[in-house]
């Protein structure tokens, strides 16, 4: 193997793999896994193609529709956004803050209500709960907001932050609310109102076209320690790679107990770092027709908080007159995952709310355990997060993606943080 490499690129996420294909130059792209792609692989089992839950393309940016256009010439689909919400035995649409129609009368009028009142008395907010109070009121907070959002995060509300929202959670106004609570009217609202997938391959067809440009990649074997004194990598194999700069799309907790040496107040940073992962259970099961896209799951009653049909993203990723359905369990510390049964647990929830109609519709079972699924945005995230990343961009390396740089974005997201950094690179001449 090369001894040595201007630029290595440390895992095999889309960022990454985006910043090695554009940049080009003296490198080597290292992943642990036995082929790249981090969590946007697909298995093929029976016919049908098993993401790691849904992936899906949300673009805005002209560079990445330019660059997954190319990539995947001939084979994109767009869809118009069909998603719902589970609750009170009956499905409303997507988002819940702007659809009422269809809950039970008292319980929409109190979330009707509590928007009206909140929007006549706005008032200052320190955390993502007293935000959604203030914004919404006490009905969507109490049937929506607080429990959907304690079963994703798995820390209570008021521990989060308002950093991660973004464009991630729809505000409508007050006249799309009082129209949604009238009446069943399709919300165009929020950043994922259409998408794109690929129509055949599943979203690993997007990793395969981002790898066949990347120069050189070594996949199987991971990464045991960084010298940052000496400038290398040694692999699991014992191998070891001298590197001038690195990128880094490994977990960012991770990359700190790879490295040496590293001062104590970076140490105690990455500490404080907290995240929920995710249980992934999909299923191959006999056709139950319906065109929904993804469910949203509140209530504490049910263990997914999330499910969806990858069949109705594209037909091909289930063979004909069967359906692909994901699932999604949220798990952490602060609220761990009781593992006995969980399969039995995740198929009963599908049955009782009726997107499968017996147990022997189910033909088909695959599942994935994702470590790091959302950094917890908590009061030490911030400043946690900035100074490891100065102390690594200030000896020449360069965390990138959704857990490199510990945030909660967008695929697009992390393929511009990956064009991004393989542009800083080319600038700078590697002496």
């Amino acid at each position: 193997m090369h001894s040595f490499y201007e630029t290595v690129f440390l895992g095999g996420g889309i960022s990454c793999l985006a910043a090695a294909r554009d940049f080009r130059g003296d490198s080597i792209l290292v992943e642990r896994e036995d082929r790249v792609g981090g969590l946007c692989r697909t298995e093929r089992v029976r016919g049908f193609a098993f993401d790691r839950t849904g992936h899906l393309l949300h673009l805005r940016d002209k560079r990445i529709e330019r660059l997954v256009g190319t990539l995947l010439e001939g084979n994109l689909v767009s869809r118009i956004r069909d998603s719902w919400i589970y609750s009170h035995g009956v499905y409303t649409r997507y988002p819940f803050q702007s659809n009422f129609f269809g809950l039970p009368p008292e319980v929409a009028a109190e979330c009707l209500l509590g928007v009206i009142q909140a929007q006549r008395a706005r008032r200052p907010h320190k955390n993502f709960a007293e935000w959604v109070l203030s914004t919404f009121g006490e009905g969507v907070a109490r049937h929506f907001m607080f429990p959907y959002n304690q079963k994703l995060w798995t820390v209570s509300p008021r521990v989060l932050t308002t950093e991660w929202m973004g464009r991630f959670v729809p505000r409508p106004d007050l006249k799309k609310v009082i129209a949604g609570a009238l009446s069943d009217a399709h919300d165009d609202v929020g950043y994922n109102a259409c998408f794109l997938y690929p129509e055949r391959g599943g979203i690993e067809s997007l990793v395969k076209a981002l790898a066949a440009n990347v120069k050189k990649t070594v996949c199987g074997v991971g990464v045991t320690r960084i010298d940052l004194n000496k400038r290398r990598l040694t692999l699991q194999t014992g191998d070891r790679i001298g590197f001038g700069r690195l990128v880094s799309c490994a977990p960012l907790p991770e990359l700190v107990k790879m490295t040496r040496p590293v001062p104590d107040r970076v140490r105690a940073a990455a500490r404080k770092l907290r995240w929920s992962s995710v249980y992934n259970l999909n299923l191959g099961i006999r056709g139950t027709e319906t065109d929904r896209h993804w469910v949203y799951v509140p209530e504490d009653r049910y263990t997914v908080y999330r499910f969806g049909y990858a069949s109705n993203f594209s037909d091909r990723t289930a063979p004909r007159g069967k359906v692909n359905v994901y699932t999604e369990v949220a798990y952490s510390r602060q609220r761990p995952l009781r593992r006995q049964g969980i399969r039995s647990r995740v198929i009963l929830d599908l049955l009782r709310i009726g997107a499968i109609r017996s147990k022997q519709d189910v033909l088909v079972i695959q599942e994935n355990d994702l470590k790091y699924a959302y950094a917890i945005y908590d009061r030490n995230r911030s400043r946690a997060v900035s100074t490891c990343l100065r102390f690594f961009e200030s000896r020449d390396i360069y965390p990138v993606g959704r857990y490199g740089r510990w945030e909660y974005g967008t695929m697009e997201d992390a393929l511009l943080q990956g064009l991004d950094t393989a542009k800083r690179l080319k600038k700078v001449t590697f002496q």
